[in-house]
């Protein structure tokens, strides 16, 4: 026996157990102390309540017992046990379910080993008076009662100390007892009751210890496991995709080989109906070898990547085999052994629910919420693809821009929301019954021509022209709108809109004329913006026209003559004047939602080129020869308003690249924070490039002395411009900024999407910020923070305000981005 004891006693010890019931609150690393101790308030919370349940049973039915011999002996236990277990509950309990952190935890600790300990030392005190009376029943009864609750007292293992707390009373009573002497019995039974109490004593005691260690070894296997998972989930670069995966693989010929069990759950068949199938012929894409003409589409992608034999990542495609017609996301690998292609081994997820909720998002961005018709982001993209047709040598087009100026009594007016729409609705009947008439079907084909809003009271229009006397078609044009939609509308009370006079007798309603002016501008330039620009122009000229209120405008023979050196006067004039201000855009933090900085943006006050973004404006400004002083004078302007600023808040300046390469461009900077007294981590410099930044010593010793005092530097229009993943390996960049463009087409574009996703991953192995500009939903807002990236700016979040009112965005949480 005795050796036996020893051979265990060395197996505990080389295991490692003895270690862990003694010593295992030293072994919890201090990385895991946090998790390990919420972990252990939630088993707590748990095991705590049926622990005090069986204390709290345990007195009656031991007093019940006892009354009939001793009601005061019954009363004390009932007063002793429920009068700590009611303290219990009205002062600690309520407490339990709030608590979060290392010191709520260690309150709970001391509390239950108290609360133990005081239990103890009731159940001490009755044993040894119950003793004393001479009834065997009640000893048998009280004796078994306090071993049996002790089973539920092996709930408060996870704290150590706590079951000894009350063990150690209870057993000591027993003892006690005995050597009271009150009751006379043999030897034999005095020795047998005395191995009893010690056995079961020793016994609750080690197995508390037990169980203690096989929660601590649980709760840090589940820690392990999630460290583990987080590793392999920043290993893989955090897929959008959504749980319930499934394996899909094929052989050198593309036939589905092996079909996982979720494939074929999702299909709805078995794997002998699925195997010798190809994935062509359960997604509706080409098959492979195909010739691949017409747009880009993620199935044509996918189509291109099997037949090169290329990795694909995350492509969404239509699966037209499932029932109902299902969105897949395909990942997949081509798999080569012995330089020999053998097939593809991949991943698929279904996601028809994440698709169709962009799919409403992408309506929801590109369409006006009154009229229905496309917005002016619509209206631009869809310029853009026109371009891109008419670069391949489609038919020309014209860009149409309608603005309705309405009056009432011959006087310009405020409208009513109900007033706006009953007017666009009116003025859209007249357009659309003016376009059937005088624009040729075979110009647009079946769709029509295209109708956007493109601001609060302007129309856009974008139709085809004729290949030949194209100015006549366009003036002839002009004047039928000009004509159709000039005339008075009448507003009923409900906001219903019908032409003045047209309908029998009178409306009784407001009457407002409305006179519009139109901008013309022909697609002569692949660059959209470049319309944009020109079509605005042309409605501004023909805004100050008091008749013919039109105006056909060439970008190509306007901007080059008279208009471009009028935009250099004006701009010199202006930097004279210093008719410029700032606004202040926020920058939030991608996981917190809070703001944390501010981007200074210059606006020309009361400019008559209104209409042109302000990028062509400062490159005007850089032409003329004045782009340092201007940057300065914006650079030292903000440093002023940002010290006003509570700490840690930061303004960011943009700053032309070239004047990098000037020898004294770091000290400048420098000064100017000392003057206006703003620290310099307080404060980011954005580099734009409007021309190619020089890899030369002066551009280094500038950045390297910048990042030395801790001026941040960013990386603006990431993937736009002359950018190069050169600048990130030669430049101390401390952040990208991803172009907006790449941003508002992310959840639609798979190419786009493929770009934010991997500059984020870029970002986080450079060991750099990542901002991603242009952010204008919620959708935008969850899908960059589950990629991980680091800031985000845009109209959803804030708009760019004046400097009286950035004190509003102060310590707010601008969107939920949870």
């Amino acid at each position: 026996m005795r050796w036996a004891l020893f051979r265990v006693f060395n197996r505990i010890r080389a295991s490692g157990l003895g270690k862990d019931l003694f010593f295992r609150a030293t072994q919890v690393p201090a990385y895991f102390q946090t998790a390990f101790n919420r972990g252990q308030l939630r088993t707590l919370r748990l095991l705590l309540p049926l622990h005090l349940l069986a204390q709290a049973v345990s007195a009656p039915v031991v007093a019940l017992g006892v009354w009939s011999s001793s009601p005061w002996l019954a009363l004390l236990l009932l007063a002793g046990i429920e009068g700590v277990l009611l303290l219990w509950f009205s002062r600690v309990q309520p407490n339990v379910r709030t608590m979060r952190s290392l010191a709520d935890y260690a309150a709970l600790r001391w509390a239950l080993r108290a609360l133990n300990g005081v239990l103890g030392s009731v159940w001490f005190v009755f044993i040894i008076l119950v003793f004393r009376l001479r009834c065997e029943d009640i000893h048998l009864l009280t004796l078994g009662v306090c071993f049996g609750f002790m089973a539920p007292l092996l709930l408060c293992a996870p704290v150590n100390g706590a079951v000894e707390a009350m063990v150690v009373p209870i057993i000591a009573g027993a003892y006690g007892a005995l050597l009271e002497g009150r009751f006379y019995r043999s030897v034999l039974f005095t020795t047998s009751f005395f191995l009893m109490t010690t056995v079961c004593g020793l016994f609750v005691v080690g197995i508390s210890r037990l169980v203690g260690v096989l929660l601590w070894r649980m709760q840090m296997a589940r820690l392990k496991q999630r460290e583990q998972a987080d590793i392999l989930s920043l290993l893989t670069r955090r897929s959008a995709a959504p749980t319930g995966r499934w394996l899909w693989e094929t052989d050198e010929a593309g036939v589905l080989r092996n079909p996982s069990a979720g494939l074929c759950r999702l299909l709805g068949r078995d794997e002998t109906q699925i195997a010798g199938r190809t994935l062509g012929s359960l997604l509706d894409i080409p098959v492979p070898g195909a010739e691949l003409s017409g747009p880009i589409s993620p199935e044509r992608h996918l189509a291109y990547c099997l037949t090169n034999r290329l990795a694909f990542r995350e492509l969404v495609v239509r699966a037209v085999a499932v029932p109902e017609a299902r969105w897949w996301m395909l990942t997949g690998e081509p798999v080569f052994r012995d330089g020999v292609f053998r097939g593809y081994l991949g991943v698929g997820a279904d996601v028809t629910a994440l698709q169709m909720i962009r799919e409403r998002h992408f309506y929801r961005v590109r369409h006006d919420v009154l009229t229905g018709l496309p917005n002016r982001l619509a209206c631009q993209e869809h310029l853009q693809k026109s371009l891109l047709e008419t670069m391949r040598g489609a038919q020309a087009f014209v860009v149409i821009l309608i603005s309705l100026e309405v009056s009432s009594l011959g006087r310009r007016r405020v409208m009513t929301p109900d007033e706006v729409a009953a007017v666009l609705q009116i003025s859209l009947s007249r357009l659309n019954a003016c376009l059937a008439r005088h624009v040729p079907a075979d110009l647009n084909g079946a769709g029509g021509c295209f109708v956007a809003r493109y601001g609060a009271m302007d129309l856009a229009v974008v139709t085809g022209i004729p290949g030949e006397g194209k100015r006549h078609f366009l003036e002839a044009l002009a004047l039928e709108l000009l004509l159709t939609l000039s005339g008075p509308v009448s507003v009923v009370e409900d906001g219903a809109a019908e032409v003045a006079g047209e309908v029998a007798g009178e409306v009784a309603g407001d009457v407002i004329d409305v006179e519009p002016a139109i901008g013309m501008s022909v697609s002569t330039t692949g660059d959209g913006e470049v319309l944009v620009e020109a079509v605005e122009t042309a409605l501004r000229d023909a805004q100050g026209e008091r008749v013919g209120r039109y105006s056909i405008f060439d970008p190509c023979e306007e901007m080059a003559g008279s208009r471009q050196q009028t935009l250099f006067r004006d701009v010199r004039q202006a930097l004279r004047q210093k008719a410029f201000a700032l606004v202040y855009q926020p920058i939030v933090n991608a996981q917190t939602g809070m703001v944390i900085g501010f981007e200074a943006l210059s606006r020309w006050k009361g400019s008559a080129h209104r209409h042109l973004p302000i990028g062509k404006v400062i490159d005007t400004i850089a032409e003329t020869g004045s782009g340092l002083e201007f940057d300065f004078w914006v650079l030292e302007n903000a440093c002023r308003v940002a010290r006003r600023w509570p700490v840690p808040l930061w303004v960011s300046v943009n700053m032309t690249a070239t004047h990098f390469s000037l020898p004294d461009i770091a000290e400048r900077i420098f000064r100017v924070l000392e003057q206006v007294g703003l620290e310099p981590y307080r404060l980011q410099i954005e580099v734009t490039e409007t021309q190619a930044l020089e890899v030369g010593p002066l551009v280094h010793h500038a950045f390297r002395e910048l990042e030395s005092r801790g001026v941040g530097i960013a990386l603006d229009d990431f993937g736009k411009g002359f950018s190069t993943l050169m600048y990130l390996r030669q430049f101390p960049f401390s952040k990208i900024k991803l172009d907006a463009a790449f941003i508002q087409d992310m959840l639609q574009d798979a190419r786009s999407a493929a770009v934010v996703r991997n500059v984020i991953a870029l970002g986080r192995d450079l060991g750099v910020a990542v901002t991603a500009e242009g952010v204008s939903s919620p959708e935008h807002c969850r899908h960059l923070q589950e990629q991980g990236c680091t800031e985000v700016q845009g109209f959803y979040l804030g708009r760019p305000v004046p400097e009286e009112d950035v004190p509003l965005f102060w310590g707010r949480r601008v969107a939920d981005l949870s």
